[in-house]
């Protein structure tokens, strides 16, 4: 079932009130929701565009399947990370030595379990918008996080996210459309002003 056919269809917005928010955002275990992935780098010549999807099973559980350009399958278990790409062998590693990784799992999972203690014990809230548009900004509270992801930006509509962009401190930006917004065609050149204007729109 999509995460997005778990959410309410009516929602009420208060800017102001960010745990009301996040309260509409949880919804059960197990669910998947479609993505599309656009990686900002000054390494790279052009944006790097991977879909797939991702699959949460509850808190401090989250995978995600990449499809396409490659196969790649990430599974987060606790502090756990094993990550298996089509022709290589599988890699483990600890969750702490990738800061983006621990960034979404902890967003993530938190938002879809309404659980706004846990993003605090990690972030900084900041909500902006109204009930049709909203924007939450989580700010690593740890200083060495910092140095690695500056802040993680979750742009919505009504219940729904539609954009979820982990900004990086070298520059770099990983943003993922979700759900519908996944499947929108991309323009070329792809640039973060288009990706900001896009997420921020109103249609």
């Amino acid at each position: 079932m999509a995460i997005l056919a778990l959410l309410p269809t009516t929602a009420q917005c208060d800017a102001l009130d960010t745990q009301a928010l996040i309260r509409r955002l949880a919804k059960p275990a197990p669910a998947s929701i479609a993505f599309a992935e656009i990686r900002f780098s000054p390494l790279l010549q052009q944006p790097l565009v991977v879909t797939g999807d991702l699959g949460y099973n509850g808190p401090a559980v989250l995978d995600r399947h990449v499809t396409r350009p490659y196969r790649e399958d990430t599974e987060i278990r606790g502090e756990s990370v094993k990550v298996r790409r089509e022709g290589e062998p599988a890699r483990s590693f600890a969750l702490k030595r990738a800061p983006e990784l621990q960034g979404l799992l902890t967003a993530f999972t938190a938002l879809l379990a309404g659980n706004q203690a846990d993003i605090e014990k990690q972030f900084t809230i900041a909500a902006s918008g109204d009930e049709e548009i909203w924007r939450l900004v989580l700010t690593p509270v740890d200083v060495r996080v910092r140095k690695r992801v500056q802040q993680i930006e979750i742009d919505g509509r009504g219940s729904a996210p539609r954009c979820f962009a982990i900004v990086n401190s070298n520059e770099g930006a990983s943003v993922m459309l979700l759900g519908p917004a996944a499947q929108t065609e991309l323009p070329q050149p792809l640039t973060r002003e288009w990706i900001t204007r896009y997420c921020g729109a109103r249609q």
